[in-house]
C-alpha cells in the first residue's frame, strides 16, 4: 500500500531503517507501520479514514458527531379540540381541557410549539413559563394582547413538525456511510403514539415511536449505498429504525453526495391528548 504521512506524538520510536522518529515532526511511513502507530496513540494523521480497509475488521471506527444549531429542550403537544389562547403582557395562556402535559416545573423553560391562532403565528416559542394544571399552559411570546382565540382552527394539533435540523456539507457522506439522529426523549404515559422521524432531504429514513413508556434514548438512521443501475449513490432505510426494530418497508432515494444535505428530526403526536418532549439531540455519521 502507499505510504501514509503521520505526525509523531511521542519520542522513542524508529522507522524501518532504525532512524528515530522525533515528536512533532511528520514522516511518510509504510501503511502498516503508520496504522500501528496511529492505533497506539503514538501518531496522528490528517484524515483517519485513510486507514479504512474493507478487507479487515475495524474495532476503532470513527464516529463523526454533529450538533443541531440552535437546539433547545422542546415540547410538542397535540392539545385538544376547541383549545383557546389569550395573551396578556407578553404571556400566552392556552386553555385546553385535559391537555395531558405533566403539570408543575418539569417542563418549565422548554421551547413550546404553538399551533397558531388569528393573532399569533404557528411556530416554536421560548419558552414555557408554567403548567399550572391539567387545563392550562403559559408560555412567553411578546406582542399585543388578545382575548380568547381558537387554536389551530379548533382542531387538535397532530401534524409532523420540524424539531431541529443541520446542513451536512457536500462530500461528508460517502458510500457505506450511515447518518442518524440520537435523542433523549420524554412524553405523556398514555397510549397516544409519540413519534420522531429522521428526515434527509425531505425523505423519511427511520421512525422511533413510543406510547406508555415515553422516556428513553432513541436513534433513527439511514445508510448510503452505491446504486449499480445508475452509477449514483442511494440512501436507504427502514420506516422504523429504532435500535433493533425493523420494518417491511424499504425506503430509498437517489442522493447527490457532492452537494449539501439537510438532515432533520421531526416529531408528531398522532392523537389527542398527548405530548412529546425532546431533551437533547445530536447527529452521528459513521
Amino acid at each position: 500500500m502507499a505510504n501514509v504521512t503521520v505526525t509523531i506524538l511521542q519520542n522513542g520510536w524508529c522507522d524501518d531503517y532504525g532512524i528515530p522518529l522525533v515528536a512533532g515532526s511528520s514522516y511518510p511511513l509504510d501503511y502498516d507501520r503508520a496504522k500501528s502507530l496511529w492505533q497506539a496513540g503514538l501518531a496522528s494523521v490528517a484524515d483517519p479514514l485513510v486507514f479504512e480497509d474493507d478487507n479487515t475488521f475495524s474495532d476503532g471506527g470513527i464516529v463523526r458527531f454533529f450538533k443541531f444549531p440552535g437546539f433547545r429542550k422542546c415540547l410538542l403537544a397535540s392539545l385538544v379540540a376547541s383549545s383557546t389562547a389569550s395573551r396578556s403582557n407578553g404571556l400566552v395562556t392556552v386553555a385546553a381541557t385535559g391537555h395531558a402535559i405533566t403539570t408543575g416545573s418539569t417542563y418549565q423553560g422548554y421551547r413550546f410549539f404553538y399551533p397558531g391562532s388569528t393573532s399569533l403565528a404557528a411556530g416554536w416559542y421560548d419558552s414555557i413559563v408554567s403548567i399550572a394544571d391539567a387545563n392550562t399552559l403559559t408560555f412567553s411570546a411578546p406582542g399585543s394582547d388578545f382575548a380568547s382565540e381558537s387554536v389551530n382552527g379548533a382542531a387538535a394539533y397532530t401534524s409532523l413538525t420540524a424539531i431541529c435540523s443541520a446542513i451536512i456539507p457536500a462530500g461528508t457522506l460517502k458510500n457505506n456511510s450511515t447518518i442518524g439522529g440520537v435523542f433523549f426523549r420524554s412524553g405523556d404515559t398514555t397510549a397516544v403514539v409519540k413519534g420522531v422521524r429522521g428526515i434527509l432531504n425531505g425523505q423519511q429514513f427511520g421512525y422511533a415511536t413510543v406510547t406508555t413508556s415515553p422516556i428513553g434514548i432513541n436513534r433513527v438512521s439511514a445508510f448510503v449505498m452505491p446504486d449499480p443501475g445508475t452509477n449514483q449513490a442511494r440512501v436507504v432505510g427502514a420506516s422504523v429504525s429504532d435500535y433493533g426494530v425493523t420494518s417491511s418497508n424499504f425506503n430509498n432515494q437517489a442522493v447527490n453526495l457532492n452537494v449539501d444535505q439537510e438532515y432533520q428530526l421531526r416529531g408528531i403526536v398522532n392523537t389527542a391528548p398527548g405530548f412529546l418532549a425532546i431533551i437533547s439531540a445530536h447527529g452521528e455519521i459513521t
